[in-house]
Parts: C-alpha cells; structure tokens; sequence
C-alpha cells in the first residue's frame, strides 16, 4: 500500500484528487489511469482490476490518495474546530479521552469510505486505543493516524487509513 498527499493548491477539490490519483497509478502501476467508475454510495473503482483498490480524500489545504492490493478507506481535514453538537453526535466520551476530535472524525470517515457506506453510520462506529494501537471496530481492519502537513505553509493536516489485510505504511509520500 502507498499513500499519497500534495497540496490542493488553487484547484477544486475532486479534480486535484483525480490528479493525484492518476500521478499515484503512473508511479505505481505504470500506464494510463484505467476508467473509474463509482459504486452504489459514491465510492470510486477500478471496474476492470480488481486487484488494485484506491481510496480519495481532499480537504482545504491538501489531497490525499490511497492505493492498495485490498480495500482501502482514506481521509483527510485540515486543522478546524468541530462543535460540540457534532461530537455529541458521532463520539463518546471515552474516545474523546484517547483521540483528539478531529482525529476520530477522520479515522470514522476513512472507516466509512472502507466499505463504501453512507456517512449515517459513523455514529455507530467505535474506535479504541490498547498499548499506542488503534483498535478499530472490525479487528480485521487495520487502522492508522497520520499528520500531514506542509513546512511551508504552515497547515498541520490529520488523515487516517483504514484497510482490510494490507500492511499500512508509516509515513504518507508528499508531492
């Protein structure tokens, strides 16, 4: 699995996220970026390898890709307060205790894009922390945090990946 970041510069959002996928496939896989289509909740897809799966985010500041040999969910939000109502909303207080707001807004998201399921379901989502790992709520999925940001600029992004049997990387590659 590889993930990819770069700054979302002055373009919109999802074509920044398209470029990004497509440098990401021609680094990786080589070749032109195979037609994508999207499921019955948004997710995008390959439609002909079904041996490669990707997962797109864009936030403010940055565009993330993730790309992997299995199912794959990614996310990521520049630094924003989020208010009290919405974390009443898809947070318990215990995980407020072990992941900062906008950590656990992301790790739901990239959990949600995983299988490809509505937003309504973060809600019901529960992620826990034991020895520094992050626990997710289907122990067959892997789970990891990651701070994205850009010297220059300043921005400390939060993203998080989650994947069924791939092994997440430690650090996102930024371009």
């Amino acid at each position: 699995m590889v993930i990819y970041c770069t700054p979302r510069g002055n373009r919109g959002g999802s074509a920044a996220v398209y470029e990004l996928l497509e440098y990401a496939y021609r680094i990786e896989y080589g070749g032109e970026l195979p037609e994508v289509r999207k499921g019955f909740h948004g997710k995008p897809y390959f439609p002909e390898l079904h041996d490669v799966h990707f997962s797109l985010s864009h936030s403010a500041m940055h565009v993330l890709c993730a790309l992997a040999g299995s199912p794959v969910g990614c996310d990521i939000e520049s630094p924003r307060k989020i208010s009290s109502r919405a974390l009443e909303y898809f947070s318990t207080p215990d995980e407020l205790l072990l992941f900062e707001p906008l950590e656990l807004w992301v790790l739901k998201e990239s959990y949600v894009k995983l299988y490809g399921q509505t937003i309504a379901s973060i809600r019901d989502l529960r992620f826990s922390r034991e020895r520094g790992e992050i626990i997710a709520p289907d122990i067959s999925v892997s789970a990891r945090l990651y701070r994205v940001g850009n010297c220059d600029s300043g921005y400390d992004c939060r993203a998080a990946v989650c994947s069924i049997a791939a092994a997440l990387p430690d650090s996102v590659i930024f371009v």
